[in-house]
């Protein structure tokens, strides 16, 4: 009957108005809820049924049913708050957060009222921990997977790869000066030939051999003078020359690869027509020996001496020291094909007992200074070593591309009572060019003096370990307009490379070609030497800029020899000593260091081997920035290393390292990178929060908390970065709100309160007719 009908019916309305005021209330009551997303609910009407009318067949409504109720996505308003871990997405997407008590199970939220708890996870308040990339430091990029947001407590210890040191140095400095004093007679009959060979030791310790012949005319009191570098003795090089004829006393010379300026003066020099000339420089160490192996089986000058089965030449001969004292050396020689083997011992005290198994096994021949195995002199050049107990470095040469082949230069005694020199033997003497390297010297409570250079800059670094060291840079001018000279050093006590630790530290051995070189004398040198990272010049133009680096050193770890980098011409040597690179990533001259002393078993390894590198991963390299980087050609930045005509300053330094830190505080920015600031000083981009987001994500399900969960309906997520496909931007230290109006919500419960009201009607008169129906029966 269509009364029962119409009680259906209106009940019908009053169960879908019901429900409508459950989502007003629902909205209402969530008002104040972060990030809350209100819901709309709407009505549809029930299928109707069809009746008979006058007119044909029509339909009778059955009331009101839900039609859809879901979630209304728009943005809320923001509301900033002082907690740094507070975020609200600004646009499209959720965040994602995962139940650290379930696998896989992932929920997705508008709510970014984060926490972080006790173990560094960033959470919301039910514990649930939120995802995200973690950063490249470097790339400063995402990496891997997404995965819990952690943040670190701590930042490790970074040890420092790149110093950065800008300065100016004061162009009205003047120049290092260096003048070689030449004194004696010549004769001016023409009888004698008036020439001296001398060495001078340039900047880098290596050795110009010279010869200078001066002649004079009394009539006139002019000189002619003639300065060669016979270095090549078969090619002498002319460095200056003056054959009509000046009343001046001194010229001045460039020295071939350093470029320095020396001044030749033979002012002392007199006129002896009744004897033999006789110059000298006045230097008291005669540093450069060199032998002719011509001779080596004339026992004029060689005596043979047989070891077990094996014949070695030897001979005794006397140098001076840097105090002028004589010392005795003996050498021995043995040829091995285009090859040799050599010992140089100081101070032997009896000819060899050839008991003895070698001449190393001998306790006759005194002390070791240097040996030598297949030594190839040709390939290597000079036999280097230290006079016993000091740092005075001694060359010794046979090979008859360098060396004089009639003993001219023997001018530390007379081997015959008649006079006559040994054809077999030239020594000479050798004038340093100071430098801030050769001023150096770690033994003495004060390694440089104040007055050995002009400026100096401090700077502190940090090992691996996060331990700081100081560093200093040395600067001074040399002989040489516009090229200052600069040293690199650490603290000695901290030095920890391996050379230093080494009971014979000065050794090289080559598997390629069986050749091994020690230089037990070294040790002195080596230990004088601990601290010095890096030696080298920079040149600048007559803008005040640097126009390049070159004769650049600094010491190979394992033997603490100087090791060439960037050679005289300023350009990086392909493959240095050592089997590291001349410069770094970044394009600066890279120096070794090492302050933890971690031993790794190289010490047998050939230079420039493959695995060497890799076996020397304790190192720390660190790269030198004075404001100048090689590609191609050297490359200034904007901020450089300068050389006006102002006072020396340190105009900016730097370092890229680190000691431990604890974090302090966090900050988030618009792309939802999470930085951590740290008490070290270090700013480290730490993570980068996830979005995510649906086709339909009105379909998601509820399931409280602010949380929803993926359906079927709303498709899977779709992941990014924020900002990027469509994803919101996040907004840090602000919370969204809920975007329920009020307003709207009450205009709809006065409409659903009416409508529920009209449908309770509906009920009461069907309830009226009914019973006017049950009283006809009266």
């Amino acid at each position: 009957m269509g009364l029962t009908d119409a009680l259906f019916t209106g009940t019908s309305g009053l169960r879908a108005l019901g429900h409508g005021m459950s989502v007003i209330g629902d909205n209402v009551s969530n008002l104040n809820t972060t990030a809350f997303k209100g819901a709309r609910i709407t009505f549809s009407d029930v299928m109707a049924q069809s009746i008979n009318t006058a007119a044909g067949t029509g339909q009778l409504g059955r009331g009101a049913t839900i039609q859809a109720l879901y979630q209304q996505f728009t943005q809320g308003a923001f509301e900033s708050t002082g907690n740094p871990t507070d975020m609200a997405i600004a646009g499209s997407g959720f965040f994602m957060l995962r139940n650290p008590q379930t696998t896989g199970g992932i929920y997705y939220t508008r709510d970014g009222q984060f926490i972080i708890d006790k173990d560094g996870y960033l959470v919301n308040p039910q514990g649930l921990r939120v995802q995200g990339w973690r950063i490249d430091e470097t790339t400063n990029d995402i990496t891997g997977a997404l995965t819990d947001i952690r943040i670190d407590r701590s930042s490790p210890p970074v040890k420092t790869t790149k110093i950065d040191m800008i300065t100016n140095l004061d162009a009205r400095e003047d120049t290092r000066t260096k003048t070689v004093n030449i004194r004696g007679h010549i004769n001016t009959t023409g009888t004698y030939n008036n020439s001296y060979d001398f060495v001078i030791r340039d900047i880098d310790g290596e050795y110009v051999k010279l010869r200078i012949t001066l002649g004079y005319d009394s009539s006139k009191g002019t000189w002619t003078y003639t300065i060669q570098d016979i270095t090549d003795i078969a090619n002498p090089v002319t460095l200056a020359q003056n054959t009509v004829g000046t009343t001046a006393t001194q010229t001045t010379i460039t020295l071939p690869n350093t470029h320095e300026e020396v001044t030749i003066d033979w002012s002392a020099v007199t006129q002896d027509n009744t004897t033999a000339p006789s110059l000298n420089i006045g230097e008291k160490s005669t540093g450069r020996i060199e032998t002719d192996t011509t001779y080596l089986t004339n026992p004029l000058y060689w005596t043979a001496v047989t070891y077990g089965t094996s014949t070695w030449y030897y001979r005794d001969i006397d140098v001076k020291d840097a105090n002028g004292n004589t010392k005795t050396l003996r050498l021995f020689l043995q040829q091995n094909g285009t090859v040799w083997n050599y010992y140089v011992f100081q101070d032997p005290t009896a000819a060899p007992n050839t008991t003895a198994s070698s001449p190393e096994t001998d306790p006759n021949n005194g002390t070791l200074l240097a040996k030598g195995v297949n030594y190839d002199i040709d390939k290597n050049g000079p036999v280097k070593f230290f006079l016993n107990g000091t740092t005075e470095k001694f060359t010794w040469d046979w090979d008859p591309a360098r060396i004089n082949t009639d003993g001219s230069n023997d001018y530390s005694y007379e081997l015959y009572e008649d006079g006559t020199d040994d054809p077999s033997l030239s020594i000479y003497e050798v004038s340093d060019i100071p430098s801030l390297l050769n001023e150096w010297n770690a033994t003495n409570d004060t390694p440089i003096q104040s007055t050995d250079y002009t400026y100096r800059s401090t700077l502190f670094i940090y090992d691996s370990l996060g331990t700081p060291h100081e560093i200093t840079i040395y600067y001074n001018p040399t002989t040489q307009d516009n090229v200052w000279e600069f040293l690199v050093t650490c603290d000695p006590k901290e030095d920890q490379r391996d050379f230093l630790r080494d009971e014979d530290p000065m050794q090289w051995y080559d598997t390629a070609t069986g050749t091994r070189i020690d230089i037990p004398s070294g040790k002195t040198f080596t230990e004088a030497k601990k601290g010095v990272l890096m030696y080298g010049r920079l040149e600048f133009d007559n803008q005040g800029n640097v126009k390049k680096f070159y004769d650049t050193y600094r010491l190979d770890p394992n033997t603490g020899a100087l090791v060439e980098v960037i050679d005289e011409n300023g350009l990086p040597v392909p493959s240095p000593a050592d089997g590291y690179s001349s410069l770094g990533a970044d394009g600066y001259p890279l120096m070794i260091a090492d302050f933890l002393g971690i031993d790794f078993p190289y010490d047998d390894r050939p230079a420039n081997s493959q695995d060497q590198g890799q076996a020397r991963n304790d190192l720390q390299q660190i790269e030198l920035n004075f404001g100048y980087y090689y590609k191609d050609t050297w490359r200034s930045e904007s901020v450089r290393t300068t050389q006006y005509a102002t006072s020396n300053a340190t105009l900016f330094y730097d370092q890229n390292g680190f000691g431990p830190g604890a974090l302090e505080s966090i900050t988030v920015d618009n792309e939802g990178r999470i930085t951590g600031v740290y008490s070290n000083g270090r700013v480290i981009p730490l993570w980068m929060v996830g979005l995510a987001n649906f086709n339909a994500p009105e379909k998601l399900q509820r399931v409280g908390g602010n949380l929803y969960r993926e359906t079927t309906h709303s498709g899977p997520p779709i992941t990014g970065k924020p900002g990027t496909n469509g994803l919101g931007t996040i907004a840090p230290n602000s919370l969204e709100q809920s975007n329920v109006d009020l307003g709207e919500q009450f205009v709809k419960m006065i409409i659903f309160q009416r409508g529920f009201q009209a449908d309770s009607r509906i009920i009461t008169v069907s309830d009226s007719l009914l019973e006017e129906l049950i009283n006809l029966k009266r």
